[in-house]
């Protein structure tokens, strides 16, 4: 009996110890949703032997594992599109790790890189503040603040007219009488309330709000696909530079723009690319949404890249490595181009989310005129091994020459 304990506690120890094994380590951090393309392998090293079972061979993968090197190299191989499941077993018999496997068709897209410049009118009239309304006999009210409305609401409705321009809100607000039905959006959600209107100095009614009905920038085009004719740009959503929340848009025009001056970025102050507006697309392309990973809409016409006139096919987050990439953009008049630079971290994500992996630029010529990453290279498309793996969309204040990046996934699942 004795022994037996001893026997079961020295069993137990080494459990214990075996989760502190680098092989079971790296298991655990194996991503719970692989992502494949037809074709692609994905291999795998450990230190110990290791077995990946499919849970449907003939499928869509297919494991095997290369003995010459002590079944420490389980390999997985990509067939057909399609998900299963596979399980990676510690000397072939203990589950450590399951894992979705989900195999996509390759997709090629035509990268972007070009200067663009948006111009966006929002869904409704932003409020950027509450502010108070002073009455003839010199108190301050604040008529709307009283009734609920706060900054990052946007009013759709003022006594059942529709609301989309800055003139259109002061329109139905003089033209209601008593009491004022205002029905807005907040957090995607369409509310309403009744707001008290006060007479101002000059004899003017208010409802007591700073608000904004437009916005307009620069920034660089990611992707066109030329099966869809879907476009991503920016990688991340354009926000009020007041209040600093997603700007709900109605619609907007998209615009080639010149890059005419560079601010140059240095240790705790962001550069800037300086461009104006130059025409030639905004009858083509269609504004749709802008989100939290970037500005999506449709084009008519044939967008090509000088550089990649055929395209690229995109790489799934599992095929991105830390090493040695490239980025195309827009810094002068010679119109897109092609720098060096380096992912020096990848962030596996099981949901899509914008900041997927870091850049460093590498490139001399780059950090010359802008001393790495500055306003208006968001939407840069990042490229490596012959793909086209996500965008630049921050730089990192304090190191100008790093900053984040998306993956090309997670943009395309946010155009929908």
């Amino acid at each position: 009996m004795k022994a037996k304990r001893v026997l079961g506690g020295m069993l137990a120890a080494a459990l214990i110890a075996l989760n502190f094994v680098p092989s079971v380590q790296s298991m655990r951090n194996i991503p719970e949703l692989i992502h494949l393309t037809q074709g692609q392998e994905k291999s795998y090293s450990f230190f110990l032997p290791v077995k990946v079972e499919v849970e449907r061979e003939g499928t869509c993968v297919s494991s095997s594992t290369d003995e010459t090197l002590g079944s420490r190299s389980p390999t997985l191989t990509s067939q057909d599109v399609g998900s299963t499941q596979v399980v990676f077993r510690l000397l072939g018999c203990i589950p450590l790790r399951t894992a979705t496997v989900q195999v996509d068709g390759e997709r090629v897209l035509i990268p972007g890189g070009q200067s663009i410049g948006l111009t966006m009118f929002t869904n409704g009239v932003f409020i950027v503040d509450c502010a108070s309304v002073y009455r003839a006999d010199g108190t301050a009210v604040y008529p709307a603040c009283d009734a609920g409305l706060s900054s990052g609401d946007c009013i759709t409705g003022i006594c059942g007219k529709k609301v989309d321009s800055m003139q259109a809100l002061t329109e139905a607000v003089r033209d209601c009488d008593g009491p004022i039905e205002v029905e807005y959006v907040r957090d995607g959600k369409t509310r309403r309330t009744t707001v008290t209107p006060a007479i101002d100095e000059s004899g003017e009614k208010r409802l007591g709000v700073w608000v904004r009905d437009s916005t307009a920038g620069i920034g660089t085009l990611t992707f066109v696909d030329p099966q869809t004719h879907i476009f991503g740009a920016l990688g991340h959503a354009v926000t009020d530079q007041d209040t600093g929340k997603v700007l709900p848009i109605r619609d907007g025009d998209v615009y080639l723009s010149e890059i005419i001056d560079v601010k140059k970025g240095s240790r705790g102050e962001a550069g800037e690319l300086h461009g104006v507006f130059t025409g030639g697309w905004n009858s083509a392309f269609t504004l749709k949404s802008n989100t939290e990973m970037g500005v999506y809409g449709t084009v008519e016409k044939q967008i090509t890249n000088p550089l990649y006139p055929q395209g690229l096919p995109i790489a799934a987050q599992s095929e991105i490595e830390v090493g040695p990439a490239s980025l195309l953009t827009t810094i002068d008049g010679n119109g897109v181009r092609e720098f060096s630079c380096r992912i020096i971290r990848v962030n596996p994500q099981l949901t899509a989310a914008p900041r997927s992996m870091v850049v460093e630029i590498t490139d001399p010529e780059l950090l010359a005129v802008t001393g790495g990453i500055v306003q208006g290279m968001s939407g840069s498309p990042i490229l490596q091994n012959g793909k086209l793996v996500g965008a630049v969309t921050h730089v990192l204040v304090n190191d100008p020459t790093r900053g984040y990046g998306i993956y090309i996934e997670n943009m395309l699942k946010a155009a929908g």
